[in-house]
């Protein structure tokens, strides 16, 4: 029996389907043609845009680029198999082929268009010139010759392979010798010294050069005045001198060297080609300013001035320009001078330069050693070193050579007592040395350091004081505080004078709230200046406050006759100021005449040394001998000058007298005068 597969079996069920419908429905549903016999294609979609890629374009003469153009429908859809044609509407400027390739004609612009079905769209294309290289670069003149301090102005042309001239090219113009000639960005030519340069013109990696020579100047220099006309200068001062050259016509001349010269380099020396001049030492020194065969000179005085001034027992010291040191009087068995040279009688009668070169910026003394602060901020000390004043962490007896305080630490002030010394370094610490029995420190102990320990516990100082056996210190606000030995009320707080061995071994405020901008301490008693001026005093009198009495106190009673003070020293037994008109004021014992008066003593301050003007005044602190001087510096700071006792030379003057003598004219230190 046959069986017909599956598909067969469908195919038969078809056909038997097809023959039993209708004979035209038969043939509409099983033909393979959806269009019936007789009935038309739909119309094709209409072109509604052309779209140009890319929108811009820019070429070079000569040069191609291709546009893609497509026809769209309405509804954006691209519409492929259209016909575009391609127009140009400057065929001089670019053309354009039927497949949109552009060829760059002439420089200029022209409108590229495609079109099709009636439909278009244009692009602009710019044409541009082709850009030449440099070939080659030309400078006028050829070779030049300026007169030095003269000016010329060369030109440079970029050219291509036939010798045109290339329009608006990078030109960049150097010199070989800029000390021979300089040469501007836009081929200025300035002659700076005799001799010959190469001027170099360079653009795109080509380049030309003109050999340049520079002549003295066409116009001779016919004057020459040397300033600044200031005819002062301080030793170790620099001073930049300028020659002001001019020609026949007054022009002022530039760039022509100048020769200098001084006529004593142990005066003042001066750069031989900058004209730099240096204060040496004291005196008169002509400079001379020298081109070719004329000259000007110029006649300068150095001078030499004078800072910190400090005694000791027995001995002075000062600061004098450039940071030198300086000591004269007793220098004893403790070489608190500095000087190697000991022993009992050892003394200077005129000052002796500190040895070690260096240069300091303040000194310190009251007793039998000498401090200073270094311009570096470290301070060193010389001379006793009992108890270790000296500061360097050693025992040895004395110090000729300064000895930098150890630590490493670094001061912007120092202060100096009997056995004790203080000083506040660069980081606001305050810091002590030396011994501290009677809690001199203000350290809460009494145990002696020989190198630097904290001080003045619970207080920040801005300026410190050692005194005898006591210290005290200034706030930042002018607060004063002390701390140390207060048997007869030299702490100055306030309460009843006890007159045995009390002392205080933490910083206590000085009573009254008055705010002071400095303060000296003396032999068991101190003084400090107010902010208004006011000079008062505190501790053990005896005439020493100058307030008309000898009454001990201990807190703080003006100094009276009302006179405004910008300093005051305290000492043994006498104190002096310096008032608001540049008077040496002095009170107390005068039985050597270290107050600069006539009498034996003077409770009340008096004018000094026939009221020559000064800027500082000190007196000496200690008993054995040194009680009875005093020095100060003129307010020109020109001059120091010393009056009082001068048995070891403490005055300074090149001679002594006897430990009675009575010298109450000020004499002027030997060397400290100017001219």
């Amino acid at each position: 029996m046959y069986n017909a597969s599956p598909g067969r079996r469908l195919a038969r069920s078809l056909v038997s389907l097809c023959v039993a419908s209708s004979f035209a429905f038969a043939f509409t549903a099983c033909s393979s043609d959806s269009t019936a016999p007789g009935t038309n294609p739909p119309p094709p979609v209409t072109v509604a845009s052309i779209a140009i890629t890319p929108s811009t374009a820019s070429i070079v003469v000569g040069a191609t680029t291709t546009l893609a153009a497509e026809a769209r429908s309405a509804q954006g859809a691209v519409l492929s198999g259209r016909t575009i044609t391609w127009a140009s509407s400057a065929t001089t400027i670019a053309t354009v082929s039927a497949s949109g390739v552009v060829t760059g004609v002439a420089a200029g612009s022209a409108r590229i268009s495609a079109t099709s079905e009636g439909r278009s769209a244009d692009v602009e294309v710019t044409v541009t010139a082709p850009v030449i290289p440099v070939a080659a670069v030309a400078v006028t003149p050829t070779t030049a010759s300026i007169a030095i301090g003269a000016t010329t102005t060369l030109a440079a042309e970029a050219r291509d392979a036939q010798g045109a001239v290339l329009q608006g090219r990078a030109i960049t113009w150097t010199t070989s010798s800029a000390a021979t000639a300089t040469v501007s960005a836009t081929g200025v030519v300035t002659g700076v010294a005799a001799g010959t340069a190469r001027i170099t013109a360079t653009s795109e990696g080509r380049s030309a050069e003109v050999q340049l020579t520079v002549t003295p100047p066409v116009n001779p220099v016919v004057s020459i005045n040397i300033s600044p006309v200031l005819d002062t200068i301080e030793a170790y001062e620099l001073r930049n001198l300028t020659a002001v050259l001019k020609d026949s016509a007054g022009r002022v001349l530039t760039n022509i060297p100048v020769t200098w010269t001084s006529s004593n380099a142990a005066v003042a020396t001066v750069g031989a080609q900058t004209g730099a001049l240096t204060g040496v030492d004291r005196g008169t020194v002509t400079i001379t300013a020298t081109v070719g065969n004329l000259s000007a000179t110029a006649q300068r005085v150095v001078v030499i001035k004078y800072r910190s001034l400090v005694l000791g027992t027995q001995h002075a010291c000062d600061i004098a320009s450039g940071g030198i040191a300086w000591c004269w009087g007793m220098n004893g068995t403790d070489a608190r001078l500095g000087d190697a040279q000991v022993g009992d009688q050892v003394h200077r009668t005129s000052p002796f330069q500190v040895p070690g070169g260096h240069r300091f910026v303040q000194l310190a003394a009251f007793s039998r050693y000498t401090c200073g602060l270094r311009i570096d901020g470290a301070a060193l000390c010389w001379g006793n070193n009992g108890w270790g004043t000296l500061g360097g962490a050693n025992t040895a007896g004395y110090s000729a050579t300064p000895i930098e305080v150890s630590g490493n630490l670094r001061f912007k002030y120092l202060s100096a007592g009997i056995e004790h010394a203080c000083g506040i370094t660069t980081a606001n610490a305050s810091v002590c040395w030396g011994y501290n029995a009677w809690g001199q420190f203000g350290a809460g102990h009494n145990r002696y350091v020989t190198g630097p320990q904290a001080a003045a516990a619970g207080v920040t100082l801005s300026a410190i004081e050692a005194g005898d056996s006591f210290s005290c210190g200034l706030t930042n606000t002018g607060a004063a505080h002390c701390w140390g030995s207060n048997g007869l009320g030299q702490l100055g707080d306030g309460l009843r004078p006890s007159y045995g061995n009390t002392y205080t071994m933490s910083s206590a405020p000085v009573a009254g709230g008055i705010q002071f901008h400095s303060l000296s301490l003396g032999s068991q008693y101190a003084c400090g200046v107010a902010y208004d001026g006011t000079g008062y005093c505190w501790g053990r009198n005896g005439g020493r406050f100058g307030n008309g009495n000898t009454t001990d106190i201990s807190s703080p009673t003006a100094v009276t006759g009302g006179a405004k003070f910008r300093q005051i020293s305290a000492g043994f037994n006498h104190t002096c100021g310096v008032n608001t008109n540049d008077e040496v004021m002095c009170w107390g014992n005068n039985a050597n005449g270290q107050m600069g008066a006539g009498g034996a003593f003077s409770y009340t301050p008096v004018v000094a040394i026939s009221a020559a003007k000064a800027s500082d005044v000190r007196v000496s602190g200690i008993g054995t001998g040194s009680s009875s001087f005093t020095c100060a510096i003129s307010r020109d700071r020109l001059t120091t000058w010393c009056w009082g006792r001068n048995d070891f030379g403490q005055l300074g003057n090149g001679a002594r007298t006897t430990a009675e003598a009575v010298n109450s004219t000020a004499a002027i230190v030997v060397g400290q005068r100017p001219l």
